[in-house]
C-alpha cells in the first residue's frame, strides 16, 4: 500500500511547481505520485493539465480518461475531457462530452464552462440557453459578459449591449467598461464607446487595452495628460510585455496624429518586438503547412465529381490577407437588401472537421480532406449552410480573410458558392498588418517585418497556384482599383455574385450593422484613397520588409 504522506508530499510539490509555471518539474512530481499510487485521481488529473499546458494534448487526454474512470462523477474532470477533445479537433465527441459533463452538475459555474466550450463549437443557441439559465440561478458579471459575446455572434447588438450594461451595474470595473466600449464601437456608436473606454481607464489607470482602444478612435492634437500616462506605462518595467506593447501601439497612433513619423515608428517597432518576444512562430512551418494543403487538395479537387448539383447557392466568401480590403468589400455587399453580412465566422472549418469525424477520419485539416468523397464534401457544404444563423436574406457573406487557405475546400464543399479574393499592394498590406494590434487573433507572423513579408510571399504563391488550377473559380478584386473606380468595381462584384445593382451598395458607410474587425472605425467612412501608399512614409524603416518581399520575387514598390 502506498505511503499516503509520500503521495501527499509529491502532490504538494507538483501543485507548487505548476502554480509557479515550472511545468517540467511539476510533471515529474506528478509522475512520482503516480508511481506510488497509479490510480490516484488528483495525480492523474493534475498530470493531464500539465501535459495539456506543454502541448501534449493526446497524452493529456489519456490521463484525463484514466482520472474520469476513477471518479466518473467529477464535473471538473469531465469538462477538462470535453475541452481536450475540442483541442484535438474531435468536434462531435467534444459536444457529447460537454453535454455529459453538464449533466453531472448544472451549477452556474458548470453552465458557464459549458457555454464557453459550446461557443467554440458554434452551437450559439445552446450557449444562449445555458447562459440565461446560469443568470437565472445566480446573476453575475462573467455569465452576463459571456451572454453579451454570444448575442453578438447572433447579430443582436442591442441585447448584447444591454447585457454588458447589466454586468457593469452588478460588478462595476475596468474590464466590464472595456467590454462595453468594444461592443459600442462594433455597433458604430463612437462617442458612447469613448466614454466607456475613458471610464475603464479611470477605474484602472493601468488598463492598457482601454488606452489603446481609446487612442485608435481619437484624433490627437497635442501631448495631454493621458498621453503622458501612456509614456509612463510603456516604460513601466513591472508591467507585462503585452500591456507595454498596448501602450506603445497607442503611442504609435498618437505620434502619427501629431505628424511625428520618426517617433511613431519607434513606438511601433517596440510594440511589435514586445509581442514577438512572447510568441512562438516559424515561417518554415507555415511554408510546409501551405505546401501540404496544395498537395492534398490537388488530389481532392480532381477527385470530386461534376459539382453541378452541389450546395452553395447564395453563399459568398470574401478572402485575402488581413488589411487587404475584405471588410470594405463585405460592407459593400452587405448594403444590398438581399445580402446578410455574417462577418468573420469559423463555421466552414467546423463543418469540415465534423465531416472528417463523421467518416472516422482523425487526421484533421488538411490531411483529412482525402477521406471524403463527393457526397462527403457536399455533406460538409450542407452542414455549413445549416450551421449559419437564420437570416431572411437569401445571400450570406462569410468575410473571414484566413479562408484563403480554404479556397479548394470551398470548391469541393460548396460548388455553387462565389469566392471574392481581395488583393492590395504588397507593402501597403504588410505594413498595415505590422501596424495593427491584433490582440487574440492568432496572427503570429504579424510582429516582425521579415516574417510578415515572408508570409505574404507564401500567400501570393498559394493563391497563384489555385488561380491557375481554376481561373473561373475566383473573382480577384484590387483594392486600389476599387478606390479609384468604386461604382465600376462594385457593379462587377455584384454581377459575379448573382446580384442586381442597388445604389445602397455605394452608400455603405451609412449601413447600420455589426462590424467586428480591425477596420471597425474605417468602414464607417466613405471610400477614400488615404490608405494607398502609406508605407512610403516609413520607407527607410521598412527596408527589412521591402528586402524580404523582393527576395520572394514580389515587385511591391511600383
Amino acid at each position: 500500500m502506498a505511503d499516503a504522506s509520500a503521495v501527499a508530499d509529491a502532490l504538494g510539490q507538483a501543485r507548487a511547481h505548476h502554480a509557479a509555471g515550472r511545468l517540467r518539474p511539476s510533471l515529474a512530481a506528478y509522475e512520482t505520485a503516480l508511481r506510488l499510487e497509479p490510480t490516484h485521481t488528483d495525480a492523474l488529473f493534475g498530470s493531464a493539465m500539465v501535459l495539456a499546458a506543454l502541448g501534449a494534448t493526446a497524452a493529456a487526454l489519456g490521463q484525463v480518461d484514466k482520472a474520469l474512470a476513477q471518479s466518473p462523477s467529477r464535473p471538473d474532470i469531465a469538462f477538462a475531457r470535453a475541452s481536450l477533445l475540442l483541442e484535438s479537433e474531435r468536434l462531435i465527441a467534444s459536444e457529447q462530452a460537454y453535454r455529459a459533463a453538464l449533466a453531472l452538475a448544472e451549477s452556474p459555474r458548470a453552465l458557464l464552462t459549458y457555454a464557453q466550450g459550446m461557443r467554440q463549437l458554434g452551437r450559439f443557441e445552446e450557449v444562449e440557453r445555458a447562459l440565461r439559465r446560469a443568470i437565472a440561478l445566480q446573476p453575475g458579471a462573467p455569465a452576463l459578459l459571456a451572454l453579451s459575446d454570444v448575442l453578438i455572434d447572433r447579430y443582436r447588438m442591442e441585447d448584447s449591449v444591454a447585457a454588458c450594461r447589466r454586468a457593469a451595474v452588478l460588478a462595476p470595473g475596468s474590464a466590464v467598461s472595456l467590454r462595453l466600449g468594444t461592443r459600442l464601437l462594433e455597433a458604430g456608436q463612437i462617442e458612447p464607446a469613448r466614454r466607456a473606454f475613458r471610464q475603464a481607464i479611470v477605474q484602472m489607470p493601468t488598463n492598457t487595452a482601454a488606452h489603446y482602444s481609446l487612442a485608435r478612435i481619437t484624433r490627437h492634437k497635442g501631448e495631454d495628460a493621458r498621453v503622458r500616462d501612456l509614456i509612463r506605462l510603456a516604460a513601466a518595467p513591472n508591467l507585462p510585455a503585452r500591456q507595454r506593447a498596448d501602450a506603445h501601439f497607442a503611442l504609435f497612433k498618437v505620434r502619427e496624429d501629431l505628424d511625428d513619423a520618426e517617433g511613431a515608428f519607434e513606438h511601433l517597432a517596440q510594440a511589435n518586438a514586445l509581442v514577438r518576444s512572447q510568441i512562438a512562430y516559424s515561417t518554415e512551418a507555415d511554408q510546409r503547412y501551405f505546401e501540404r494543403i496544395e498537395r492534398v487538395f490537388d488530389e481532392v479537387v480532381d477527385a470530386v465529381q461534376d459539382p453541378g448539383g452541389g450546395p452553395g447557392a447564395g453563399q459568398i466568401f470574401v478572402v485575402g490577407l488581413p488589411r487587404s480590403g475584405t471588410t470594405l468589400v463585405e460592407q459593400i455587399l452587405a448594403s444590398h437588401p438581399l445580402v446578410h453580412g455574417a462577418g468573420e465566422i469559423q463555421n466552414l472549418r467546423l463543418a469540415m472537421l465534423r465531416g472528417f469525424e463523421g467518416v472516422n477520419v482523425q487526421d484533421g485539416f488538411p490531411d483529412g480532406a482525402r477521406g471524403l468523397d463527393t457526397a462527403g464534401w457536399h455533406g460538409v457544404g450542407a452542414g455549413y449552410v445549416a450551421s449559419l444563423e437564420p437570416s431572411d436574406r437569401p445571400f450570406t457573406v462569410n468575410k473571414t480573410p484566413g479562408n484563403f487557405q480554404m479556397v479548394p475546400a470551398i470548391w469541393s464543399a460548396l460548388p455553387g458558392a462565389r469566392i471574392v479574393h481581395c488583393r492590395r499592394n504588397p507593402l501597403d498590406t504588410c505594413f498595415s498588418i505590422f501596424r495593427h494590434n491584433f490582440v487574440g487573433w492568432g496572427l503570429h507572423y504579424a510582429y516582425d517585418q521579415a516574417e510578415v513579408a515572408a508570409l505574404y510571399g507564401i500567400y501570393d504563391r498559394f493563391m497563384a497556384h489555385w488561380a491557375a488550377r481554376r481561373p473561373d473559380g475566383l473573382f480577384t478584386l484590387s483594392y486600389e482599383t476599387l478606390v479609384a473606380e468604386p461604382e465600376t468595381v462594385a457593379r462587377a462584384l455584384l454581377a459575379y455574385c448573382g446580384l442586381d445593382w442597388d445604389d445602397r451598395c455605394l452608400d455603405f458607410a451609412n449601413t447600420q450593422r455589426i462590424v467586428r474587425t480591425a477596420s471597425v472605425e474605417q468602414v464607417r467612412q466613405p471610400i477614400h484613397s488615404q490608405a494607398i501608399g502609406t508605407w512610403r512614409r516609413y520607407a527607410r524603416q521598412l527596408q527589412p520588409m521591402r528586402d524580404r518581399l523582393r527576395a520572394s520575387g514580389i515587385e511591391a514598390e511600383a
